[in-house]
């Protein structure tokens, strides 16, 4: 499932980083496609306006031309002297050209001196008229400049300004003889170009090679009349003679896209521009377009495949959520199931074990022989081995009456490690770590003992060559998830016992088994292979959880988690010692219904001086009870026909108020124990019966204060 749910994830992850790349990656490609595209049609915009400029410019020019040849036939070959003659008459004739042709503002003849000889504009020319000064006359003293425009003058006569466009007057001999001047009006070509750019934002121009601006729309700021040597049209120009298009800063600081193209007259240029920021808003909206639909489809793509992704992982989070809940389900069914199993068979097996071991013992008293005295010793070492074996079984299937106190988990680890230094030998070193203000916990002191003592001897036996044993305790929190994962557990504030060594380590599947009853990597005959089994069943029924971590190689950490509790101060239970073992000639009522058992007990405890009752059920104890048969201590099986144990402690407790009574169980079934713990001021003595252990408990019950027996259960149902 991990590899799927891996595989689906990753899967999905592609999705959702192609959802955004793609997306952005046709967005970027459109962008710049856009972006080039709208300067091409501001290109071709600007190409098409050049067309009308240039068509604009060249009649104007033309114009120019014929007026020159006008001149030239009008004054042909008249002298100085002869023009000034006629000056009245050529005025007038000038005057029609200069009507005729209204791109042209006037016309005139000026000599070698820069005088006015004749103009189209004032008769008779005054003697102040002298345009020696002008450029466009000095071009031509020189040398011969052809047709020669020059730069925008204000005009002495006229108010406005305007360029003059000037020819050369050679004598026969090829001596310079003064110049034909015609004047052009700028405002020809401002007007048209404030035209042609009435509904845009555009700049047009006609401009000199070297950079003087002839006519401009709008109107250059300033005093600005040429474009500098270092502009970025003038070097374009200078690159490209012919035309081209360039992006730049124009006169007035503001970044333009510039086309220019050559006329063929005497260097001059056309161009016209369009903001940058005009060109770039266009393409801004072109991408507005895109990015009202795209946006919001691509944020819905990308959000349906997050939330398919997150969904995803909610089901797989789920479905291993339930896979690890249901494996933990079958495990604690399966170890449920065994415990059920071991519990009953522990039981029979206690009083078969009773009866084997305590006839043992009486048999051994009698016997002198030496060879049948060994015998007899062996019997008896395999019937108590058997009977430890009982005892783990029950452990493992919490069938095991505990007598829980309040218990400082660090005041009983710090009790127990000088028999824990003896117990692991000179090659292992045990180290011990109490948390500071680790809280109390509440179990059986002598079943806590036995596990970590069955824990530090399994730690033991992993490191053969030796090793360091370390057991630390410390408050822990288990929340919500830990507990789905595993089942049987309650969130809330643990105590921690963790006991970790650095031997051999185990692998996982040996972790998965370690719990189960008779599983073991030991050698045989080396194991039981029920040393973690009653680990397990000891923390279950303290409520509990054990969590085993190993890897090969690596060690074992297992981790004791009990509950916290509140409640009286912790401490460490001490066995009570008993008085001496004989009776005083006390009466005990023995009530048992397997007869071996209750044989066996009588004929010992007579033995030891006591006056003996007995019976083999709870009616036939009442019957004793009817009768008046005074007996001071009640001797009882938990589990008996008709009434069980418990119930018939607490009818004699009605009728004979102080009597004593202690329980005997091989498997309790909860008539004295509920939920894994003796009900409060319960005597018990375990199956099966020693005979010292029986003695010395006797003892010390007739010999204690008098307290009643708690009331009887509810018989639980079978």
């Amino acid at each position: 499932m991990r590899a799927r749910r891996d595989a689906a994830i990753r899967l999905l992850k592609t999705v959702l980083v192609a959802s955004i790349v793609l997306p952005v990656g046709l967005f970027s490609y459109a962008t710049w496609t856009t972006y080039r595209g709208a300067f091409a049609h501001a290109d071709e915009q600007l190409a098409t306006t050049l067309d009308i400029m240039s068509e604009q410019a060249n009649k104007v020019f033309q114009s120019v031309d014929l007026s020159f040849a006008a001149l030239k036939v009008v004054v042909g070959s008249l002298s100085d002297e002869e023009i000034k003659a006629s000056e009245q008459a050529l005025h007038l004739k000038l005057r029609e050209l200069d009507t005729a042709l209204n791109t042209i503002g006037a016309l005139a003849i000026v000599d070698k001196d820069g005088q006015t000889l004749v103009t189209s504009s004032i008769f008779p020319a005054p003697k102040s008229l002298n345009v020696a000064d002008r450029g466009y006359f000095k071009a031509q003293v020189e040398r011969d400049a052809e047709t020669f425009i020059g730069s925008v003058v204000q005009p002495r006569v006229r108010p406005e300004p305007l360029f003059g466009v000037t020819k050369r007057r050679e004598l026969q001999n090829g001596e310079f003889n003064g110049v034909a001047v015609i004047l052009v009006v700028p405002k020809i070509f401002s007007e048209f170009y404030q035209r042609l750019g009435r509904d845009t934002n555009a700049s047009f121009s006609l401009v000199k090679a070297d950079g003087t601006i002839l006519a401009r729309h709008p109107a250059p700021p300033g005093n600005i009349y040429r474009f500098g040597p270092n502009s970025g049209f003038i070097r374009s120009v200078t690159t490209y003679p012919e035309g081209g298009t360039v992006t730049t800063l124009s006169s007035d600081g503001t970044e333009r896209r510039i086309s220019y193209r050559k006329l063929g007259y005497t260097d001059l240029y056309v161009s016209d521009g369009i903001p940058t920021s005009a060109i770039r808003d266009e393409w801004l909206w072109a991408i507005a377009a895109h990015l009202i639909y795209g946006i919001p489809a691509t944020i819905l793509l990308f959000t349906l495949v997050l939330l398919t992704m997150r969904r995803t992982q909610e089901f797989y989070a789920e479905a291993e959520r339930r896979d690890l809940a249901e494996q933990a389900l079958r495990q604690a069914q399966k170890m449920e199931a065994v415990g059920q199993l071991t519990g009953g068979v522990a039981h029979d097996f206690n009083n078969l074990l009773t009866i084997i071991i305590g006839n043992l013992g009486i048999a051994k008293r009698g016997v002198v022989e030496a060879r049948a005295e060994r015998a007899l010793n062996n019997a008896l070492t395999g019937a108590q081995r058997a009977a430890q074996l009982t005892q783990r079984l029950l452990a493992f299937s919490r069938r095991q009456p505990l007598n829980p106190r309040a218990v400082d988990a660090n005041r009983l680890i710090s009790g127990m490690s000088d028999l824990l230094t003896r117990s692991l030998g000179e090659t292992v070193a045990l180290e011990t770590i109490g948390g500071a203000g680790v809280w109390n916990i509440e179990v059986d002191a002598s079943e806590m003992e036995s596990t970590l003592l069955n824990l530090a001897l399994n730690a033991r036996d992993a490191m053969p060559q030796g090793g360091k044993l370390t057991i630390e305790t410390s408050n822990a929190y288990l929340d919500e998830e830990y507990c789905r994962q595993h089942d049987g557990i309650i969130p809330g504030q643990y105590v921690l016992i963790s006991i970790t060594d650095n031997g051999m380590g185990m692998s996982q599947e040996t972790v998965e088994k370690a719990f189960e009853p008779f599983f073991t990597t030991k050698e045989t005959g080396k194991g039981t292979g029920l040393g973690l089994s009653q680990v397990y069943g000891f923390m279950k029924q303290s409520g509990g959880h054990v969590k085993i971590y190993s890897e090969r190689g690596e060690g074992t950490t297992i981790k004791l988690y009990l509950p916290r509790h509140d409640g009286d101060d912790a401490s460490i239970p001490q066995d009570i010692e008993g008085s001496a073992d004989r009776g005083q000639g006390e009466t005990i009522l023995i009530v048992e219904d397997d007869d071996g058992v209750r044989q066996y007990a009588s004929e010992i405890l007579r033995d030891l001086n006591y006056q003996i009752l007995e019976a083999r059920d709870s009616a036939t104890a009442m019957k004793l009870l009817d009768a008046d048969k005074p007996f001071d201590l009640l001797l009882t099986d938990v589990v008996l026909p008709g009434k069980n144990g418990r119930e018939l402690a607490s009818e004699i407790e009605k009728r004979r108020p102080g009597t004593r009574v202690i329980f005997m169980t091989g498997y309790s079934r909860n008539a004295i124990v509920h939920h894994g713990r003796l009900d409060r001021g319960t005597e018990l003595i375990t199956k099966p019966l020693i005979e010292g252990v029986l003695a010395r408990k006797i003892r010390q019950v007739l010999d204690a204060p008098a307290s009643p027996v708690p009331p009887a259960s509810p018989k639980p149902s079978e």
